[in-house]
């Protein structure tokens, strides 16, 4: 299952699709990244210690990388004993995400029928994404344009 937008918001204390929808036991493979609600670099692989090995071992894109710094380690962990502990940062972060999302619908922005506080900007044109989001760092916020092949052309957007 693919929880690259689920981990850190859905579930029991931001534990996923899998804990949202039940389906503890049911899933085989569980990949996310720690990106967006965690804050930083990596991902992660939720599965049996075998196949985690086999990744380990075979996986090409796996073979010559090397671990986190300590630092991002420590701060990932930190911030998932912080979701644990206070699963009322997850509640506000879904009010405010719902705010938000309402606030730029207000003005007329295309946040498209995502049900995560992930909230895409659809712009359309990509050029002109990227405009906008050039634009948005020149104001101070870091809104990121994506653009064909990693959505569907037409469909360019920014991403909070």
């Amino acid at each position: 299952m693919d929880d690259a937008h689920s981990s850190g918001v859905l579930g029991e204390c931001g534990r996923g699709s899998v804990s949202h929808f039940h389906l503890e036991g049911q899933v085989d493979v569980q990949v996310g990244t720690l990106s967006k609600a965690v804050g930083v670099l990596g991902g992660y692989v939720a599965t049996t210690r075998d196949l985690v090995d086999l990744l380990i071992h075979k996986g090409r894109p796996f073979l010559f990388s090397t671990s986190h710094p300590p630092g991002v380690t420590a701060a990932a962990t930190a911030a998932i004993e912080i979701m644990e502990s206070e699963p009322e940062l997850i509640e506000r972060l879904w009010r405010n995400s719902g705010r938000f999302k309402q606030g730029l619908n207000e003005l007329g922005f295309n946040t498209g029928a995502s049900e995560t506080p992930i909230t895409p900007v659809i712009i359309g044109g990509e050029a002109e994404t990227m405009r906008f989001s050039d634009r948005l760092f020149e104001l101070g916020v870091f809104a990121q344009g994506i653009a064909f092949p990693t959505v569907a052309r037409g469909q360019a957007r920014v991403r909070t």
